[in-house]
């Protein structure tokens, strides 16, 4: 099992010119890091959540996800676009947060990092930490921050 998130994995200044060009550039560091086994399959389960209901947040944060039978491990992947992407309606993400969860897996993890995830947002200092940071320290806030079990 790889950790849930990895540096690698925290890309900034990425240059996408929709949500759904966001998210498969965020799909491709999945799979470049070795979370996938279908990026592709994971890429449509992660479209057909935002289907059902935008992962917008609020305070332009964007926390799309998927449950996938594309994906082996849990994972995050957190990115930071260059321009503000438009999400839903009119509204607009500048820190944008995937969880990739394996149908395999765990059954509740995915809604543990999602709940930890939603309550640490409420917080200001949590979100400027994040979205003012260094790559280097939007990793050591998650990894401080998001202990599940």
């Amino acid at each position: 099992m790889q950790p849930i998130i990895k540096k690698e994995n925290i890309l900034f200044d990425v240059e996408a010119k929709d949500k759904d060009d966001m998210i498969k550039q965020m799909v491709e560091s999945f799979d470049k890091q070795g979370y996938l086994s279908d990026k592709e399959q994971f890429y449509k389960d992660v479209l057909a959540r935002e289907e059902v209901f935008s992962t917008h947040i609020g305070y332009g944060i964007g926390i799309p996800h998927g449950k996938s039978s594309g994906a082996i491990d849990t994972g995050l992947c957190v990115a930071k676009p260059k321009n503000p992407v438009v999400w839903a309606d009119d509204d607009t993400v500048d820190f944008i947060i995937m969880i990739a969860v394996s149908n395999a897996g765990k059954g509740e993890l995915h809604l543990q990092i999602l709940s930890k995830l939603s309550r640490l947002m409420m917080h200001e200092d949590f979100r400027n930490k994040l979205k003012n940071g260094t790559k280097e320290e939007v990793y050591e806030t998650l990894i401080e921050n998001l202990e599940v079990e």
